[in-house]
C-alpha cells in the first residue's frame, strides 16, 4: 500500500495521547522480542497520563510524526544539543535521535525513511552537524541504508542502573 498523502510535521498537543499509545506498543514489542520487562506492574492508563504530562512539560525534544489522516503512523524524537561557539564553525548543534517507532501495519513501506529524510532536511536548515542514535541490533541495517555510519568510537560512563 502506498501512502503518498502522508503528512510529515512536528507533533502537537493533539498527538500526545497517540504518542503515549505508540510508546506503550513499542515497549510491548521490546518485552516480547528482547525479554525486557518494561510493562511489568505498570497500568496502561497511569503510564499514558504520565507520558502526556511529560510531553506537555518537556523542552528537550522536538517530536516529528508521519500522519495518515488523523493516525500517527510513525514518530521520532530529536534532542538538539547546542555546540559551544568556535571561530569559523558553521554548525550550531548535533542531534540525538531516539524513540523511533513505526506502527506494525505501516512498516516496510518507506514511511519511517520518509520521516527521517524530512527530519534530516529540517536539521540541515538549522546548521546541525550530525545525528547520532543508539539503535537496536535489528535496526542497524535500516539506519545504514538511511546514511548512518559506525564511524566514531563512543565512550560511555554509566551513572547508575537503568
Amino acid at each position: 500500500m502506498q501512502y503518498d498523502d502522508l503528512i510529515l510535521r512536528q507533533a502537537g498537543e493533539q498527538d500526545y495521547a497517540r504518542l503515549a499509545e505508540m510508546k506503550w506498543l513499542h515497549c510491548q514489542e521490546d518485552d516480547a522480542d528482547y525479554g525486557e520487562s518494561n510493562l511489568a506492574g505498570v497500568e496502561r492508563a497511569a503510564f499514558t497520563g504520565a507520558f502526556v504530562v511529560f510531553l506537555k512539560n518537556q523542552t528537550t525534544y522536538r517530536i516529528f510524526v508521519a500522519c495518515d489522516g488523523d493516525r500517527v503512523a510513525s514518530a521520532m524524537f530529536v534532542g538538539l544539543i547546542p555546540k559551544v561557539p568556535k571561530p569559523n564553525r558553521k554548525s550550531e548543534s548535533i542531534a540525538y535521535l531516539t524513540n523511533v517507532y513505526t506502527r506494525k501495519e505501516y512498516r516496510g513501506q518507506g514511511i519511517g525513511t520518509k520521516l527521517l529524510d524530512h527530519i534530516k532536511q529540517q536539521l540541515m536548515q538549522q546548521a546541525c552537524e550530525l545525528i547520532f542514535v543508539w539503535p537496536s541490533e535489528r535496526a542497524v541495517p535500516w539506519y545504514g541504508r538511511c546514511g548512518f555510519m559506525q564511524e566514531n568510537e563512543l565512550m560511555e560512563c554509566p551513572l547508575g542502573e537503568e
